[in-house]
Parts: C-alpha cells; sequence; structure tokens
C-alpha cells in the first residue's frame, strides 16, 4: 500500500481543533510560605501537643485549562523542603520531652496521577485525591520518669501511611505570571514499637508560588503561521516527502505514516 495515498485518504478524519493548554512549573515564594507541624505525644502519663514553623521551598507544576480564563486546573506535581523544626514537651517534675523534625518534604511520590478540580469566577478552587508523600525524621529523647517511659525513638515519616488529600487555593493570572497560593494538609500518625508511644502529626503547608505562563505548544501549526488550519495538512503532507523535521509529530524522532495520525491528533488538539 502507497503510505503516501493512505496518509490522502486518511484526511477526512481531521475535525474542527479545540484549545491545549501547556503545564507551567512555578516556583514556591520562601517568604511567604510556610510549614506549620503540630505533635501530639501520647505516652502512658499523659498526652501533650506542641507545634512549630518553618519556612517551605520548592516547586509546583499545574496545568490551567485556559490561562486567561481558567476553570479547571490539574496539579500536575510538587515537591515542597522545611527547615527543621523543634519541640519541649513540659512534664513537670516527670521531666520533659523534645522531639526534633528534621529533612522534612512533601510531594508527589513518584508515578503519581495528576489530580483535576474546578476554579471558580474569582479563581478558588479545590482539587480531590492528590497523592503525596511525607518524608523526614522525628527523633524523640526525654529526661526523668517520662525520659525514661519514652526512651530514644526515631520515627521515619517516609515508612508512615500515606493518603490522597483535598487541596485548596486560589489562582490568579496576570500581565502574564502565575500566582497559585495552596494549602496542602499534613496528618500522619506512628507509633514506637518499644515504648508504645503514639506520635500523631497535624499541620499543613501553606504555600504562594510563581511563574510565567508557559509558552504554547503547537506541533500541528507545521507552516508556522500561528494558526492551526487545513493548510497545515498541505504543509505536513510536504514535510513527508522531504522528511522535513516538521513531519515528526510524535516525536520519535523520525518521519513515518504514523506521523500522520499523530499530527491529526495535534489538529484537533489545536493550539
Amino acid at each position: 500500500m502507497n503510505p503516501k495515498t493512505t496518509i490522502a485518504g486518511l484526511a477526512a478524519a481531521v475535525c474542527a481543533p479545540t484549545a491545549l493548554a501547556q503545564p507551567a512549573t512555578l516556583d514556591v515564594d520562601e517568604s511567604q510560605s510556610s510549614i506549620f507541624l503540630e505533635i501530639e505525644l501520647d505516652t502512658p502519663l499523659g498526652a501533650q501537643t506542641e507545634d512549630d514553623t518553618a519556612a517551605l521551598d520548592g516547586t509546583i507544576t499545574i496545568e490551567l485549562d485556559d490561562y486567561d480564563n481558567p476553570t479547571a486546573i490539574t496539579i500536575v506535581d510538587y515537591s515542597f523542603t522545611s527547615g527543621a523544626l523543634s519541640y519541649v514537651f513540659d512534664y513537670s517534675f516527670l521531666g520533659t520531652v523534645t522531639a526534633s523534625a528534621t529533612g522534612l518534604s512533601l510531594g508527589s511520590p513518584a508515578g503519581a496521577t495528576p489530580a483535576t478540580g474546578t476554579v471558580d469566577g474569582s479563581g478558588v478552587f479545590t482539587v480531590d485525591n492528590v497523592e503525596s508523600a511525607v518524608t523526614g525524621i522525628v527523633d524523640i529523647g526525654g529526661t526523668g520518669t517520662i525520659g525514661g517511659i519514652v526512651g530514644s525513638s526515631t520515627i521515619d515519616l517516609s515508612t508512615l501511611e500515606q493518603q490522597p488529600i483535598s487541596v485548596s487555593g486560589m489562582i490568579d493570572v496576570t500581565s502574564g505570571t502565575i500566582t497559585a497560593s495552596v494549602d496542602f494538609p499534613i496528618s500522619n500518625s506512628g507509633t514506637d514499637p518499644d515504648t508504645g508511644v503514639v506520635v500523631t502529626l497535624t499541620g499543613s503547608a501553606t504555600v504562594v508560588a510563581t511563574g510565567p505562563v508557559p509558552e504554547e505548544e503547537c506541533p500541528a501549526d507545521v507552516n508556522g503561521d500561528g494558526l492551526v488550519t487545513p493548510t497545515d495538512f498541505s504543509a505536513w503532507v510536504g514535510a513527508f516527502n522531504t522528511g522535513a523535521p516538521e513531519c515528526d509529530q510524535n516525536g520519535d524522532g523520525m518521519c513515518t505514516p504514523t506521523d500522520f495520525s499523530a499530527w491529526v491528533g495535534n489538529y484537533n488538539a489545536g493550539c
């Protein structure tokens, strides 16, 4: 079968284009972003709760369905790191317990599925089922009677059960700059197998991140006129006949008839 004949016959499959957005990676503003983490220590001598805060750094990658007037947001990836946190639990004459949280990070686990939520007219959004992984080490020690009960414990947060979370926030796009304000809840619990002490973590990471609106990719615009029209089909055929780079629509580094199907998909996606 002549591949060019096949390509010509398939041209009728081309449909009207629709809009296609691109992911945007935003940098966390450390001066406006922080983690608040509360630790509850439940021991045989009672439970106590203390909290601490630290600055956050990192990135978040999002995708808006429309960067001019978004109605949907997808959280593609995120990775935040925190400064050290420290806690002192005072059990009066029974002694004290100290805890430190180091190497804290919150982010998308490997292979996480992007999650999408709606954006209202004022830019407020909620995204459910966001996969989350909290890592870091909590070291616990004590003095006096309570110190003898608690002993010296280490909890590796990465070994705790990780559940999907719901995140909420606000998105703003002004003058080509995206600003995302997002709240990521934190909730984990672990038990020291030797002492039975239960450590419960509750808090949130509050993130403000900014970045430029991404440049739109448009492989279907083969003739480079900034539009996606049927004339791009003729341009693609020309690229196919000459083996020009614009022929490679599926990104495999080759110019083959399969690139026609890829071009149709890119055409239907639009720019």
